[in-house]
């Protein structure tokens, strides 16, 4: 059994497709919600740290003053070793917090899009599951800003639209631009807030076709589970290892 703490950044109001992952291990998921004041748990605690998205910037700290507390707490985890899966707003988090650049992008996402791993992303232990180099493999995209890649690490795939898709960090982090978690509910909810802006992504989706059930759920949703599986089983240095027996 594993202890996964999920950083959230709104209220959950659905499930995400990983939920029935950790389900099925029997793993213990704690949310961790730093927006509504939360105290920040010791990351010592857990076998992985989940950030997921979120519609605000990773640079916004102005509107949003809990972003350094968040920030802080990353912190921590790359210092204690704990493994950290960041998507989308996580992964932007990770590369500010890595001294990279995160900002407007110029090629903002939205849609079912496919994504292609480079010689780095094939052989990565946790992003190669998703297949061989030059492959690609389907996600959902919904995003306006983008990172430069981190110093020290290492660029694993990219899209049609923009380069920086995933980046590997040391033997313990990983950062997607892109989402394999969402699930149809959450998706027909989310496009269909009053207000939601629409996308400047000239190749976009309508939003109808979130909407109904689609087997391109289900692909996603494997998707999701091959890299948790890899994140949860991948070899860890001894260091790491030594932290996680001393708990």
């Amino acid at each position: 059994m594993a202890r996964i703490l999920k950083v959230q950044h709104w209220q959950p109001r659905f499930d995400y497709n990983d939920a029935a992952f950790f389900a099925a291990r029997g793993d213990e998921t704690q949310d961790l919600l730093l927006f509504d004041g939360e105290k920040v748990p010791d990351p010592g605690r857990f076998d992985l740290v989940i950030v997921y998205g979120g519609y605000m910037s990773a640079y916004d700290d102005r509107e949003h003053p809990w972003i350094a507390r968040e920030l802080h707490f990353l912190e921590d985890c790359l210092k204690a070793g704990t493994p950290i899966f960041g998507i989308c707003l996580g992964s932007q988090l990770l590369a500010r917090l890595l001294g990279s650049r995160v900002y407007r992008s110029p090629a903002p996402e939205f849609g079912f899009k496919r994504i292609r791993l480079n010689a780095a992303g094939a052989k990565d232990p946790v992003l190669g599951r998703l297949g061989q180099e030059g492959e690609d493999f389907l996600a959902i995209q919904w995003h306006d800003d983008a990172w430069d890649l981190p110093q020290g690490a290492e660029l694993l795939a990219h899209s049609e639209a923009w380069p920086n898709q995933a980046f590997r960090y040391g033997p313990s982090v990983l950062g997607i631009q892109f989402h394999l978690e969402f699930t149809q509910p959450h998706m027909a909810w989310a496009v269909a807030r009053p207000g939601e802006a629409e996308s400047k992504d000239p190749a976009r989706e309508e939003r109808s076709a979130f909407a109904a059930p689609s087997p391109r759920y289900g692909e996603i949703a494997a998707s999701m589970g091959s890299l948790l599986e890899g994140m949860l089983g991948a070899q860890v240095p001894g260091a790491v290892a030594a932290s996680r027996a001393a708990r």
